[in-house]
C-alpha cells in the first residue's frame, strides 16, 4: 500500500511539469546593457525590446529580451529577470517611447503614441546587435529628433 501511494505521487509529480514551458536559463543569458539619447538628451521610459533573428525565440524563452530606459537613458536588458542579459545570436532593436498620459481622454486616446513615430518598430528599425559570450554593451543610440512618420516600408529589415 505504501509502496503504491509512493508510485503515485511520483508519478503525479511527474506529470505537473509541463514539456512546453522554457527552461530556467537555456544557453544561458549574457549581460546587454546600452543608453538611448534623443535629440542630443538621455531619454527615460523608452521600452528597449530586443527582436531574435538567429536567437533563442519563444517559447524557448519567456518573452523577447528587453527593459526600460531609466532617467539617465541607460538600460539593461533582461530575458528571464529583469536584468538578467539575453542569449547569444542576432537581434533586431526595437524601440518603443510611449508618450504621456492624458487624464482627460479616454479609451485608446488616453494614451499618447509611440513619441518616435514609429521609425524604430519592427518594420523601420535599422539598428542591430550581436550578443556574445561575456559582457555586452550597445553603442549609444543617438536618435535624431522625429516631426514625421516614416514612409511606407518595403518589407523587415534584414528579413526581406
Amino acid at each position: 500500500m505504501v509502496r503504491s501511494l509512493l508510485l503515485l505521487v511520483a508519478l503525479a509529480a511527474a506529470g505537473c511539469s509541463s514539456p512546453s514551458a522554457p527552461a530556467p536559463n537555456p544557453g544561458g543569458s549574457h549581460p546587454v546593457r546600452g543608453k538611448v539619447i534623443y535629440d542630443g538628451k538621455p531619454a527615460a521610459g523608452v521600452v528597449v525590446t530586443l527582436l531574435p533573428i538567429d536567437a533563442p525565440m519563444v517559447p524557448q524563452i519567456p518573452h523577447n529580451p528587453r527593459a526600460v530606459t531609466g532617467a539617465d537613458g541607460t538600460f539593461v536588458i533582461g530575458t528571464f529577470t529583469d536584468s538578467d542579459g539575453a542569449a547569444e545570436g542576432g537581434y533586431q532593436i526595437i524601440l518603443e517611447w510611449p508618450g504621456e498620459k492624458n487624464p482627460n481622454a479616454e479609451g485608446e486616446g488616453e494614451q499618447d503614441t509611440d513619441r518616435l513615430k514609429g521609425w524604430y518598430d519592427g518594420l523601420h528599425s535599422q539598428l542591430n546587435v550581436r550578443v556574445k559570450a561575456g559582457g555586452n554593451t550597445i553603442p549609444d543610440l543617438n536618435l535624431p529628433k522625429v516631426t514625421a512618420a516614416p514612409p511606407p516600408s518595403a518589407g523587415i529589415p534584414g528579413r526581406n
